[in-house]
C-alpha cells in the first residue's frame, strides 16, 4: 500500500539531531530509506532510524568515549544502517569521514583503515570477517542501549563531515540536501563512485527535510524503482 504525500516541510532545522528528531515525531513509520535488491526490498523508516541512531550515540557517547570534534570514519557504499550511523555521530556532535579516525565503521568486503576500534555492518552478523582484526557488528554492539537519545550535542556550526575535498558544518549538509529539492523520491545507484558528503546529504539529510524517500539500489534495475517515484538519480 502506497502512503500518500508527505506533510509539508517545517521550518529549516538548526542543525542535524533538530531534523533527525523533527522527522521521527512527524513521519513516523513513512520509509525514509528503500532499498531494492533484486528480488526484495528493505525499507527503513523515520521513526525506526530514529531508534537507531539514538542506540547509537549512546554507544559512541558511553562506550567508545567520543567527544565533540571527534570523527568516525565511515567506510562502505550507501545503506540504510551506514545512514544511522552517521546520524548518530551527528546527534553527539561527533563528525563522519572518509580519512583517519580512531574509530571506523566498515562495510564487510572493504578494507579496515588503521585505526584503534573498528566495528563492521553488512551482512556479517556474527563478527568480522574472516582474516581480519577483531570487531564487533554495529548492530549487535548497539542492541543493548536505549531507544531514546541522550541529550543532543550537535550545533549547527559543528562538524558533521571531513573529507579529503572540504568541510562540512550541520549547516553545510543541509544546504546540500536542500538543493537536491523536494520532488519525488531520490535514487542512487551504488555500483557508481558517488562521494561520500553526496550520498549522505542524498540519504540521510535528505528525507529528515522532505518525507521523501532516498531509494538504493542494490541488484535491482532503475526500472523496479519506477514504483517509488523516483524523480532524480544521484550522479
Amino acid at each position: 500500500m502506497r502512503i500518500g504525500a508527505p506533510p509539508a516541510p517545517l521550518p529549516r532545522p538548526d542543525h542535524l539531531a533538530q531534523a533527525l528528531s523533527q522527522a521521527a515525531g512527524r513521519l513516523g513509520h513513512r520509509p525514509a530509506v528503500t532499498v531494492l535488491h533484486a528480488d526484495s526490498r528493505e525499507e527503513q523508516g523515520f521513526a525506526s532510524l530514529a531508534q537507531w541512531a539514538a542506540k547509537g550515540a549512546h554507544l559512541l557517547q558511553l562506550d567508545l568515549l567520543l567527544e565533540p570534534g571527534d570523527a568516525v570514519a565511515l567506510v562502505g557504499p550507501p545503506g540504510w544502517l551506514p545512514v544511522a550511523v552517521a546520524q548518530a555521530c551527528w546527534w553527539v556532535g561527533v563528525a563522519v569521514t572518509d580519512g583517519p579516525a580512531s574509530v571506523a565503521v566498515v562495510h564487510e568486503s572493504y578494507q579496515p583503515p588503521d585505526t584503534d576500534d573498528v566495528l563492521w555492518f553488512g551482512d556479517a552478523v556474527d563478527g568480522s570477517p574472516v582474516g581480519e582484526p577483531p570487531g564487533e557488528p554495529w548492530a549487535v554492539a548497539v542492541q543493548s542501549f536505549p531507544d531514546q537519545p541522550p541529550m543532543p550535542r550537535a550545533t549547527w556550526d559543528a562538524l558533521a563531515l571531513v573529507t579529503s575535498e572540504r568541510t562540512w558544518t550541520h549547516a553545510d549538509l543541509l544546504d546540500e540536501a536542500l538543493a537536491w529539492g523536494d520532488r519525488g523520491g531520490l535514487g542512487i545507484d551504488i555500483p557508481g563512485q558517488v562521494p561520500l558528503e553526496r550520498w549522505l546529504a542524498a540519504a540521510g539529510v535528505r528525507p529528515l527535510l522532505t518525507g521523501r524517500p532516498t531509494v538504493l539500489l542494490r541488484g535491482a534495475t532503475r526500472d523496479a524503482a519506477e514504483a517509488d517515484a523516483v524523480a532524480r538519480w544521484l550522479a
